[in-house]
């Protein structure tokens, strides 16, 4: 009450000084408020305060990304070092295709500050990162999240995704496991590629499909590998076909030593040696044909005994992707003998486009997807068909007309060509994405208005937005900045009106003016944080009964406000980021919300029109807005994971004497006659 009763009483004085005078005194009052009004550079906003980064910290140079490109997050079923697969395969064609992605390990490194390690760039365009994570160590095949591990690991993927200036992401999941983090990521797509029956696999329990229900439907895309695996999907959610390929140039590249001690026809089989696969038909072929040699490459989690017991069959073990092309070369034919279950029949195998990418003629059990190769692939049904088909190829492993037959076919279905399709779909959700209109209402205080729209530039990860400012009639040099620097900037729009027509009328200027589905007023004494407009927008996409959010926020008198102290807008942007990451996906409901920041459903505008004019200059509009809000039906709430900084009544502070009360007097009474008696606003419990 003090530090007001002396702000009021300096007021007038401070309407004396000049202009230049006026901008010293109050960069020194915020600077002694703790908020420093200098520009936050690059170096401190996505530097090493408040930032957990280890390893080769060269990589955050390197990632880069062309126009028109994306930001993918690839959260994995497999290290990329494991074995060679279709993650790894597409990430490598996307980067190829301008986009930048990181790819986070299957294993998390235990910290207790959130941040993440830097392993290396495989390739251009890609690095990898172990995330941290609190508490101990999670495999994520068996285990499930707590929420703090949760909370933890979205905290570790936003200081990623600033680290290498990701904007909006798009986020690849390959696991239901990573459902609940990647749910809570704001300015962020989701896309599931369901790769897999997962009911199929006998090591699967049921949390994992309870949680990969849950993802099917809170993905913005489903993209499924085989047709009847797509069928199977679609009673969750509609999806999209995207098959497996290969590296077809590389498989087509014959080396000069094959890497078996060779002195017969050679039958020959790489992959996983699992549940799915039929060794029964192994062992029977193996004994019709005695004179060929059966090579297995691959790791075993099935009991291989009986087959190994056979003369002719060996089992190799696993062996590095990079050093497969040798042994396809001593192969004469090459087989894919699963049997014929629920898992396998929603399969699309990559093996056999790499067998034919090498020309080889490739004998298979009748799973559907390899039925639809028929023309260039030896399909069985039975076990009799399979011997026999096999007596079929190997007589063709001369026929050089086949081989080139095979090898082109497997040019058409390429990882580039998967890539590009995987590359246009992920374009086209990212352009469906909701656009924001950003309204700032501008009235003097030119330095204010400068933080807040750079604020916007640096802070907005979320890319589809405009900014409308309309300016009343400001008597600093506002106007003149605004003609200079944003009258002809691309997605902004500048209004400059030619009288103060108050807070309510010049808002409604820029709402009919905006374009957008979501349309956000925002006062020019506000500095936003990272992730503020995603975080909105995310509450509108998951929430369809609210009409009217707001962010939480350092200075409002309701229940906005949270207790977050700082001296800076490097700290604020630390804190702030640990608050949103501790309460991601909540929400606060609120009967009335404050126009300092306030989101509106672009159909809730549509029915109610814009802010009401009888409050004048200003005070109650926004609570007689909130009224209209709840007598319509719809709910209003306070985003918890949206933050924006307010330094409060910037403008309205500079009224004369006691203007400013007897505003408020007034307008109280107007409200009070349209709406009954009005309740003050209080903090929500345990905030000062």
């Amino acid at each position: 009450m003090l530090k007001n009763k002396i702000k009021n009483a300096l007021r007038p004085f401070y309407y004396q000084l000049s202009p230049a005078m006026r901008s010293r005194v109050k960069k020194t009052y915020q600077l002694v408020r703790g908020i420093n009004l200098e520009p936050l550079t690059t170096t401190n906003a996505v530097g090493t305060k408040g930032v957990n980064i280890q390893g080769d910290l060269s990589c955050l140079h390197q990632l880069s990304k062309k126009d028109g490109g994306l930001d993918v997050l690839l959260f994995p079923v497999i290290d990329w070092d494991f074995r060679l697969q279709r993650p790894q395969q597409l990430v490598k064609e996307l980067a190829k295709l301008g986009n930048r992605v990181i790819y986070f390990s299957t294993t998390f490194n235990v910290s207790n500050a959130p941040g993440f390690i830097i392993e290396k760039m495989p390739v251009e365009g890609v690095v990898l990162c172990k995330l941290n994570i609190n508490k101990f160590d999670v495999n994520i095949y068996k285990d499930k999240l707590e929420d703090e591990q949760i909370c933890f690991l979205v905290h570790s993927v936003y200081q990623a995704r600033q680290a290498f200036g990701f904007g909006f992401t798009n986020s690849i999941i390959d696991l239901p496991f990573w459902r609940e983090v990647v749910e809570r990521l704001s300015s962020n797509n989701i896309t599931y590629d369901c790769m897999d029956h997962h009911a199929g696999f006998e090591n699967n329990d049921l949390t994992m499909l309870t949680e990969e229900e849950k993802l099917f439907k809170s993905s913005d895309l489903v993209i499924t590998t085989a047709q009847r695996l797509s069928e199977s999907v679609a009673k969750y959610r509609e999806n999209i076909i995207i098959r497996n390929g290969c590296e077809a140039d590389y498989f087509a590249k014959i080396p000069d030593q094959g890497a078996l001690v060779k002195d017969r026809p050679v039958v020959g089989y790489y992959g996983a040696i699992a549940e799915w696969f039929d060794l029964d038909l192994l062992i029977a072929t193996a004994r019709a044909y005695p004179q060929y040699d059966f090579v297995m490459i691959g790791g075993t989690t099935c009991d291989i005994t009986a087959a190994k017991k056979i003369e002719n069959i060996n089992f190799l073990g696993e062996v590095p992707y990079v050093e497969l092309t040798p042994y396809l070369k001593d192969f004469d034919v090459c087989l894919i003998p699963f049997k014929l279950i629920e898992l396998t029949l929603c399969t699309n195998p990559v093996k056999v486009y790499e067998y034919l990418a090498a020309g080889k003629p490739v004998v298979c059990t009748a799973m559907p997807e390899v039925i639809v190769m028929g023309d260039v692939v030896h399909v069985a049904k039975t076990k009799e068909q399979f011997i026999e088909q096999i007596a079929i190829a190997m007589a063709e492993t001369e026929d050089e007309v086949l081989r080139d037959k095979r090898r082109k076919w497997a040019k058409n279905h390429d990882w580039a060509n998967r890539a590009c399709q995987l590359s246009d779909a992920l374009h086209e959700l990212n352009d469906s994405k909701p656009k924001a209109s950003l309204i700032v209402l501008t009235y003097n205080n030119l330095a204010l208005t400068k933080e807040c729209l750079h604020s916007i530039e640096r802070s907005t990860e979320y890319d589809n937005y405009e900014v409308i400012i309309v300016d009343n009639f400001s008597t600093d040099d506002t106007r003149d900045y605004l003609q200079n620097n944003y009258m002809d900037r691309p997605n902004y729009t500048v209004i400059l009106n030619d009288e103060n027509i108050g807070f309510a009328a010049g808002n409604n200027v820029g709402l009919e003016k905006a374009t957008g589905d979501i349309l956000v007023v925002l006062n020019n004494d506000t500095y936003v944080s990272p992730f503020w407009l995603g975080g909105l927008v995310k509450a509108f996409k998951y929430n369809a009964d609210l009409g009217l959010v707001g962010p939480v926020t350092n200075n409002i008198g309701n229940e906005s406000k949270i207790n977050i102290s700082y001296h800076n807008w490097s700290e604020m942007h630390v804190k702030s980021l640990q608050y949103i990451s501790n309460h991601t996906n909540q929400l606060y409901p609120m009967d009335c919300l404050a126009f300092f920041c306030a989101a509106i459903r672009r159909e809730v505008y549509t029915d109610l029109g814009g802010i009401s004019l009888d409050y004048g200059l200003g005070f109650f509009e926004d609570d007689d807005y909130c009224k209209r809000v709840k007598e319509s039906g719809w709910e209003m709430a306070v985003v918890e994971d949206a933050f924006v900084h307010h330094h409060l009544s910037a403008s309205f502070n500079q009224l004369k004497n006691n203007q400013k009360e007897l505003l408020m007097k007034k307008n109280k009474a107007i409200f009070e006659r349209k709406w009954g008696e009005w309740k003050p606003h209080s903090y929500r419990p345990g905030v000062y």
